[in-house]
């Protein structure tokens, strides 16, 4: 598994050229020859070098996967930090709402509309449009879309 690992570290940037070495590889082992209108398998007399060919293929996808693993794995730890960041930014600025525009912000994310929201919380279209509007600026948003993801 070491070689493995050593074969993807060096081969990530280069992960194009060994797709077509792939390819060609892949050719070269279905490879036929058409003589005398016969058609015959290229490595008919030295299936060897078929299977060598075929070796070869496994090794280069085995190279392959553990690419993709390799920036799975980096691509999920990345959005994992983001996640972590956001969410702790998030909350930091949940903490600067005051306790109405908590209220606010609660039944917005349960989906209330501006009439439900007004009639729940016994206040005027013109509060709670203020109320929103200093939600919106304190988390830096734009729509209620981005309050519920």
């Amino acid at each position: 598994m070491k070689i493995i690992n050593y074969l993807a570290d060096k081969l990530f940037r280069h992960q194009k050229k060994l797709e077509i070495i792939a390819i060609f590889l892949l050719c070269l082992t279905i490879s036929f020859r058409f003589t005398n209108f016969k058609t015959e398998w290229l490595w008919s007399d030295k299936t060897y070098i078929a299977v060598i060919l075929v070796l070869m293929l496994i090794s280069i996808a085995l190279i392959w996967i553990k690419i993709e693993k390799v920036k799975t794995d980096n691509l999920i730890k990345l959005i994992k930090t983001e996640i972590i960041a956001n969410r702790t930014n998030t909350e930091n600025q949940l903490d600067k709402l005051s306790a109405k525009q908590k209220q606010v912000f609660d039944l917005i994310v349960t989906g209330k509309s501006n009439k439900e929201i007004m009639d729940e919380l016994c206040i005027e279209l013109s509060t709670l449009k203020t109320h929103t509007n200093k939600i919106y600026k304190i988390l830096g948003i734009t729509s209620r879309q981005q309050i519920k993801s």
